[in-house]
C-alpha cells in the first residue's frame, strides 16, 4: 500500500497513488508494498526500496548510510503486537531529490498520529527533511507517553508488591512487572537508536537553520527522557528483587515451620520406636498401665521442645 502526500497551502495533502500523481508527492509512505508497487516506484521515480530483511540489520553501516539512491536511515519505532506486548518495528527512511520515502511492514501509532496532526498543522520549510523530523518528534512524544504510563503502573505495582501479601494480586503484579521491564528496555533501545539516527542526519546533511534547531531540540528531549527511563528500569529491578525477597522470606518461614515441627516430634518418635521393639525381655510390656505411660511420655516429649521453641520465639 502506498500513501502519497503532497504540499498544499503548507499542509500535507494525501493524493492518489497513480504514477502521474506520485511525481508531485513530497512523502511516499509504503506500508507492506507489493512487488507491483515496488516496480511502479522504480519505473516512475527511479527509486528502489530496501527489503524487509535488510531492515533487521543492526550494524550502524547498514542502518545509516548514503548512496546513489539517497540518504538512508533505518530507525526503530515503538508499537504493540497482537497480544498487546511491547514490540519494535524497523522503518526505512530514504530522502532523495527532495522526496521522503518511508518503508514499514505494519501500522504504527506514531505515523497514524502524525497523519492526523498534518491535517491541521502547517509546515514551515515544506520539505522532506521537515516531514522526517516531524515523524521523529512524534515518535519521541509517543515514547514520553509510554514512560509516563510505565511510571503510573509501577506506582500501583509497588503498593501491591511492597505490601508483601502473596495472593492473586501479588502474582498478577509480578506478571505485569516483567512486562514493564520489557517495555522499558525497548523504550531505551528506541531512544538510543533515534539518537544515533539524528546524529547521523545532522552530520551528513546541511539542514536549514529551523530544522537544525528542531533536530537539536529532539536530541535534547531524548537526553532528558533517557534518565527518566533508566530510573524506571532501576525501579522495575528493585521491585522485582523485593518481590523475590518476599517470596524467599515466605518460603523460609514454611521451611522453618516444618523443621521445627520435625524436631519437636523427634523425642516422641524415639519413645514410640523404643516401645515398638520386639525384644522378649521388656518389663513395660507386662505393665498394666504401660500403654498410657507410653502415650504420656510421647506427649511430654513433644510438648517439652514445643514450649522451649515457643519461649525462644521460633514458633
Amino acid at each position: 500500500m502506498i500513501n502519497a502526500f503532497a504540499i498544499n497551502d503548507s499542509r500535507l495533502l494525501r493524493i492518489d497513488d497513480e504514477p502521474a500523481d506520485l511525481s508531485s508527492a513530497i512523502w511516499l509512505d509504503l506500508l507492506e508494498p507489493t512487488g507491483e508497487e515496488r516496480e511502479m516506484l522504480q519505473e516512475g521515480l527511479g527509486q528502489s526500496l530496501a527489503s524487509f530483511l535488510e531492515l533487521e540489520d543492526i550494524e550502524a553501516s547498514a542502518r545509516f548510510f548514503e548512496d546513489e539512491d539517497g540518504l538512508h536511515l533505518h530507525s526503530f519505532f515503538y508499537c504493540e503486537d497482537e497480544e498487546n506486548y511491547a514490540d519494535l518495528a524497523s522503518v526505512a527512511f530514504t530522502i532523495r531529490d527532495g522526496r521522503l520515502f518511508t518503508l514499514r511492514d505494519r501500522e504504527l501509532p506514531a505515523f497514524r498520529l502524525y497523519r492526523m496532526r498534518s491535517r491541521s498543522q502547517r509546515l514551515l520549510e515544506c520539505n522532506a527533511y521537515e516531514v522526517l523530523l516531524d515523524l521523529f518528534e512524534t515518535k519521541i512524544e509517543q515514547l514520553a507517553d509510554v514512560i509516563e504510563n510505565v511510571y503510573a503502573d509501577l506506582e500501583k505495582l509497588s503498593r501491591v508488591i511492597l505490601n508483601g501479601t502473596q495472593d492473586e494480586a501479588f502474582d498478577e503484579a509480578l506478571n505485569t512487572l516483567t512486562e514493564q521491564e520489557d517495555t522499558s528496555s525497548k523504550v531505551r533501545l528506541c531512544l538510543m537508536d533515534t539518537q544515533r539516527a539524528l546524529g547521523f542526519l545532522v552530520r551528513k546533511t546541511r539542514l536549514p537553520a529551523n530544522q537544525l534547531e528542531q533536530a537539536r531540540e529532539i536530541l535534547r528531549d531524548i537526553e532528558s527522557l533517557q534518565p527518566h527511563n533508566e530510573s524506571l528500569f532501576q525501579k522495575v529491578n528493585f521491585l522485582m528483587q523485593a518481590a523475590m525477597g518476599y517470596i524467599n522470606i515466605e518460603q523460609n518461614k514454611i521451611m522453618k515451620f516444618f523443621s521445627v515441627v520435625s524436631v519437636m516430634f523427634l523425642p516422641a518418635t524415639l519413645v514410640a520406636s523404643t516401645y515398638g521393639m520386639n525384644f522378649e525381655f521388656m518389663p513395660e510390656l507386662h505393665f498394666k498401665y504401660g500403654y498410657p505411660m507410653a502415650i504420656g511420655l510421647m506427649i511430654v516429649a513433644a510438648l517439652t521442645p514445643y514450649i522451649y521453641f515457643k519461649r525462644k520465639g521460633w514458633l
